[in-house]
């Protein structure tokens, strides 16, 4: 029998939840994988209690006996053209054949659902016997252990009704003469004609489906081989290695990933610091580093980043390293020379500084180990000249003055009680 089926391994790929093991499997969706017929289910999973085969080619319902714990089946938008097969599925509860292809002629193929005592909601919605105004009271007479009929709950009374139109000895009749006088028969051509609006449309029939499932797979198969070459002209354009540096002309800075970096001073370590944003879990194999006098350049998946840099840098003494809390790359390149550029102290130091031109000409000589524990205070291990301690501060200022004179503490005063004869005053009264 032709058409594509149900194969093990499709089956194996639906049931990781199941730790791909068949035989205890209990649910599976085998959903567009353009199934034609239904085979190997009862061999391969016999406990199967709900099965998902929507959208497919499914024109026949066949090996489905040895499903005996089977309760919900779901074969919506398929090529279904009749109800057959399902009598020996005895815990079957729901049945599901929304968008098929069931008419007229076919309608009265339900009544093989009479032997599944369990079933309680069906769904016929979409399917050309759904147009016919008598279909409800039809199914719901011939079915009358229904509890729902195309999400529908059926009441008493719409029973009662159902039976008194649909009697036992004219209720075929009634089916098969409105299937003469009805216009909605199943049609088999995939032709295109055109509506009123000048739209080319197709008929509604299996073939049809068939037909727009092939056009599809088509789409498919120019979509991934367009894909794949755009892949291949990616890889194609991915660097296995830097280029050879032009002896004369400009070297342009290039960001072919569209990296994001950082490149600042760091005047501690006497080094220009570079800090480019790359992927956490982006392996370090996939990332070279070149570092030159006056340019630094970084191979990230085949994509460039080069920069130009400000001032000469040792290539032998500079360093790549990657992040253990982000992942970045961190390119540490010490400057050739220590001449670093005069930074702004910060607010603590200018403050320091100016206690210390207040106090040293009131305190004399410093020691030498109190004044480097003082400059310590900046950010920066390298001493940092003062130019404002080149030349002693003789310049007097009113502050100066006034600290000063708070340091310097006045002699204290001996009182003299003896006059000029050495004797005493009489006017000072006597110690005690």
């Amino acid at each position: 029998m032709g058409g594509a089926g149900i194969t093990e391994e499709m089956i194996r790929r639906r049931s990781e939840h199941n730790e791909c093991v068949l035989y205890t499997l209990e649910e599976l969706v085998l959903q567009e994988e353009g199934i034609e017929r239904i085979d190997t289910l009862g061999v391969l999973c016999p406990h199967l209690r709900i099965l998902y085969m929507p959208n497919n080619l499914i024109a026949c319902l066949e090996n489905m006996n040895r499903l005996k714990e089977l309760q919900y089946l779901n074969l919506a938008m398929n090529n279904i053209v009749k109800v057959e097969g399902l009598e020996h599925c005895e815990a079957l509860e729901k049945l599901d054949l929304t968008l098929n292809f069931v008419d007229l002629q076919q309608l009265p193929s339900v009544t093989t659902l009479k032997a599944n005592l369990h079933l309680r909601e069906l769904f016929l919605t979409g399917n050309p016997c759904s147009d016919w105004g008598g279909y409800r009271k039809f199914v719901i007479t011939e079915l009358p252990h229904l509890k729902r009929l195309d999400a529908w709950e059926i009441k008493p009374t719409e029973r009662i009704e159902a039976f008194q139109v649909c009697q036992v000895p004219t209720k075929y009749q009634y089916c098969n003469n409105a299937c003469l006088r009805s216009s909605h028969i199943l049609v088999t051509s995939t032709q295109m004609c055109k509506n009123d609006k000048g739209e080319a449309i197709r008929e509604y029939s299996p073939a049809t489906r068939v037909a727009e499932h092939k056009e599809l797979l088509k789409l498919r198969e120019n979509d991934n081989k367009t894909t794949s070459i755009r892949k291949e002209e990616k890889l194609s354009k991915r660097r296995n290695g830097f280029d050879p540096l032009p002896i004369e002309g400009r070297i342009y800075q290039k960001n072919e990933g569209g990296w994001e970096f950082k490149l600042h001073d760091d005047i501690c370590e006497n080094a220009l610091v570079l800090d480019v944003v790359v992927g956490r879990y982006l392996d370090t194999s996939l990332i070279d580093v070149d570092v030159q006098p006056y340019l630094v350049r970084i191979l990230v998946k085949g994509k460039l980043l080069q920069l130009h840099l400000p001032s000469e840098v040792k290539t032998d003494a500079s360093i790549a390293q990657r992040s253990t809390t982000n992942g970045h790359l961190v390119v540490t390149m010490p400057l050739v020379s220590t001449v670093m550029q005069a930074y702004a102290p910060t607010r603590l130091a200018q403050r320091v500084l100016q206690d210390r031109t207040i106090q040293e000409p009131l305190t004399g000589k410093m020691d030498r180990a109190q004044k480097t524990s003082k400059s310590s205070i900046y950010e920066c291990k390298q001493d940092v000249v003062d130019v404002r301690n080149i030349v002693p501060n003789t310049i007097s200022s009113p502050m100066v003055e006034s600290e000063q004179q708070k340091l310097i503490k006045p002699e204290p005063q001996v009182l003299n009680t003896m006059t000029a004869t050495g004797d005493d005053d009489l006017d000072v009264p006597p110690l005690e």
